[in-house]
């Protein structure tokens, strides 16, 4: 009989490679707890492949999962509770929280914002539901579509509607998107290739959408107004944690919460380590590489396995813009800074307290990943 029992909630990449770890042992009962009538899926796809029509959802199914399908509704860590929408209760001697996140909308102050969501028109690119109302709204005709923001998702889905023959415009608060994860000199490159490539709002916010004949009339904050057969809103994401955290669940660099046997891993966890300050990172490979990691501190703390030392972000992703490749690896947002390291092809190196925490770059992947081994080593030279 197994000893222990470990409960994961969620079910994306953090969740999936939590399971995995854990399921090697012969002294540990895993159960994953996802969604109530939701399959896992790579998030991944979401836009690359099931808005565009590339992939059905089916194919972005995570295969050989095995999930409780049952929303968590909350967590009493005190008496190491579970407590799930069906009404069910369950108990664990250590809990992974891996729920993910969710998407920002836009302000509350956008008006009718609400009405076009009712209708249709507006949506999120985070879930398989988002992208299946995209694929099913753009299907067989050429549409304008309008997206709130200019960062690297919003830069990924401008690129792949654009490519399939959609007019893109941009909307974005700010002149230069982006600076806060990667810098001003990748933002900067991202801003020249929207500029070239699509309609860019720049440096303008939406006050107000009405709905009319089946279209989006998009008021600007400078009275501009702008048609569109559907908007998407990439805004970026929040934590999306059970209570009693909600905002995302602090931990420690082994991914410890402040609650005895918990841990958290992803999207939902907030970082607040002496190393790197206080970061979250919300991207597929670190989610899974967080989901590792808090699996294997698990198994220490359970006296099973060695100490898997502190967690040092080193996962790298790749993004197609307009033809272009971005790149990165580790930590480049947080209280980073960041510095020119080359400027063709562009490198830039970031920094937390005279360690180089990440590394990103444009077309210029091979230079951005030899960095890898070196991230997190002594002040640089």
């Amino acid at each position: 009989m197994k000893q222990h029992k470990v409960l994961i909630l969620g079910a994306g990449a953090a969740g999936a490679a939590a399971a995995r770890v854990l399921n090697a042992s012969q002294e540990v009962e895993v159960t994953v707890i996802g969604a109530t009538g939701e399959a896992p899926y790579n998030r991944t796809l979401v836009n690359k492949g099931v808005a565009v029509g590339l992939l059905t959802p089916e194919q972005a199914r995570v295969p050989g999962l095995d999930v409780v399908a049952d929303t968590v509704d909350g967590v009493d860590p005190d008496s190491r509770t579970v407590h799930l929408a069906s009404g069910a209760t369950t108990t664990f001697d250590a809990l992974v929280v891996a729920t993910g996140s969710a998407p920002r909308a836009l302000p509350a102050t956008v008006r009718g914002a609400d009405v076009a969501g009712a209708a249709g028109l507006l949506t999120t690119l985070h879930s398989l539901q988002d992208a299946v109302r995209v694929r099913d709204r753009l299907a067989g005709r050429s549409a304008r579509v309008v997206i709130f923001g200019a960062g690297l998702v919003a830069a990924e889905t401008a690129t792949l509607l654009r490519d399939r023959g959609h007019q893109i415009t941009l909307v974005a608060r700010t002149d230069m998107a982006g600076t806060s994860a990667f810098g001003d000199h990748v933002a900067a490159r991202l801003r020249d290739l929207h500029e070239r490539n699509v309609t860019t709002q720049f440096g303008r916010a939406v006050t107000e959408i009405d709905v009319a004949d089946d279209l989006l009339d998009i008021t600007l904050d400078d009275s501009t107004h702008v048609l569109a057969d559907l908007g998407i809103v990439a805004h970026g994401t929040s934590p999306s944690a059970p209570g009693p955290w909600y905002d995302g669940v602090p931990v420690d660099d082994r991914l410890r919460s402040a609650h005895d046997s918990v841990y958290a891993a992803g999207g939902v966890a907030v970082h607040d380590d002496p190393s790197l300050g206080t970061w979250r990172i919300d991207h597929w490979a670190d989610a899974a590489a967080q989901g590792e990691h808090a699996a294997k501190s698990v198994l220490h703390d359970l006296g099973l396995d060695a100490d898997p030392g502190a967690y040092l972000p080193r996962s790298a992703f790749t993004a197609q813009v307009y033809g272009t490749t971005v790149a990165a690896v580790g930590l480049t947002g947080g209280h980073t800074t960041a510095s020119l390291t080359s400027d063709d092809p562009l490198v830039v190196r970031h920094e937390y307290s005279g360690r180089t925490t990440g590394v990103s770059g444009v077309d210029s992947a091979i230079q951005v990943f030899e960095w890898m081994p070196r991230l997190h080593a002594e002040a640089h030279v």
